[in-house]
Protein backbone atom coordinates (compact mmCIF):
# COMPACT_ATOMS: atom_id res chain seq x y z
CA UNK A 1 0.00 0.00 0.00
CA UNK A 2 1.26 3.09 -0.47
CA UNK A 3 1.30 6.61 1.31
CA UNK A 4 -2.38 8.39 0.88
CA UNK A 5 -2.04 12.03 -0.28
CA UNK A 6 -4.38 14.69 1.34
CA UNK A 7 -7.86 14.29 0.70
CA UNK A 8 -7.66 10.84 -1.11
CA UNK A 9 -9.88 8.12 0.55
CA UNK A 10 -8.43 5.52 2.70
CA UNK A 11 -9.56 1.89 0.77
CA UNK A 12 -12.15 -0.39 1.95
CA UNK A 13 -10.70 -2.71 4.82
CA UNK A 14 -11.76 -4.65 7.09
CA UNK A 15 -8.96 -4.83 10.47
CA UNK A 16 -8.65 -5.86 14.07
CA UNK A 17 -8.73 -3.54 16.53
CA UNK A 18 -6.21 -3.54 19.98
CA UNK A 19 -9.21 -5.68 21.64
CA UNK A 20 -9.43 -7.79 18.51
CA UNK A 21 -12.47 -6.78 17.58
CA UNK A 22 -13.55 -6.48 13.27
CA UNK A 23 -13.71 -2.43 12.18
CA UNK A 24 -14.40 -1.22 8.87
CA UNK A 25 -12.98 1.26 6.65
CA UNK A 26 -14.13 4.17 5.98
CA UNK A 27 -17.08 3.47 8.76
CA UNK A 28 -14.16 4.38 11.52
CA UNK A 29 -13.39 7.75 9.96
CA UNK A 30 -16.80 8.70 10.17
CA UNK A 31 -16.84 8.55 14.50
CA UNK A 32 -13.69 11.12 14.34
CA UNK A 33 -12.72 14.12 13.07
CA UNK A 34 -9.04 12.90 12.79
CA UNK A 35 -7.99 9.36 12.87
CA UNK A 36 -4.84 7.61 12.95
CA UNK A 37 -4.07 4.60 11.46
CA UNK A 38 -0.88 2.36 12.62
CA UNK A 39 0.53 -0.65 10.88
CA UNK A 40 2.37 -3.03 13.09
CA UNK A 41 4.20 -5.99 11.57
CA UNK A 42 5.52 -8.93 13.52
CA UNK A 43 6.05 -9.21 17.09
CA UNK A 44 9.71 -8.21 18.61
Amino acid sequence: MSILAAGEKFPQAKLKDTDGKTVEFPAVFAQAPATVVFFYRGRW
